[in-house]
């Protein structure tokens, strides 16, 4: 797990600013207790908890095949984490912190021991982290246009959100047809 890597399921738009923080960000010594998620969404869509996940993916070197772990993200709606997340406001978006799940922290603790372990004893595990929206809920009709949204990460409890990418077309990301397979109705 060499560096975190923020993606919205795909290619995306990572400002060039954010690239040397992202690159020098360490899975190794990451408290993921301390890690936040920001999301500056269109006002008119909403994620529930598990609407949005970390994946890690790990490879051992030498052995074939990936092993994929999904860890549920739930919002963050803690006064003085609403607070930290100040993304540059857009007219008509809203934003919000999400956190990976607590009971979901001593899972990532215990790979990132396992890789630590490895970088010692081997063979060696290497691997990505991604965050990923599953889906959305809709208020109104569905747009006729672009759907933007943008990432940022908290790496600590100390630090500043990082853009990861910023502005994405959901549309042109997933498609036409996809997107309305993922954003459905919000219920009342």
């Amino acid at each position: 797990m060499l560096v975190l890597l923020l993606l919205l399921s795909g290619c995306m738009t990572v400002p060039i600013s954010s690239i040397p923080k992202l690159m020098r960000l360490d899975f190794l010594t990451m408290n993921f207790e301390h890690v936040r998620v920001g999301l500056q969404l269109p006002a008119y869509l909403s994620l529930r908890s598990g609407d949005a996940v970390m994946i890690a993916r790990s490879r051992t070197d030498g052995l074939e095949g990936e092993t994929v772990y999904t860890y549920t993200l739930v919002e963050d709606t803690d006064a003085a984490a609403l607070a930290g997340f100040r993304p540059e406001k857009r007219m008509g978006t809203a934003a919000t912190v999400w956190r990976i799940k607590p009971e979901d922290v001593a899972g990532l603790a215990e790979l990132q021991e396992r890789v630590r372990r490895s970088r010692i004893q081997g063979p060696r595990i290497r691997g990505s982290t991604e965050i990923k929206i599953l889906k959305a809920c809709l208020t109104g009709a569905f747009p006729a246009g672009p759907i933007y949204s943008s990432t940022y990460i908290k790496p600590a409890e100390n630090e500043d959100y990082i853009p990861a990418s910023i502005d994405n077309d959901l549309v042109k990301l997933f498609g036409p047809t996809e997107i309305r397979s993922l954003i459905r109705q919000c219920e009342n």
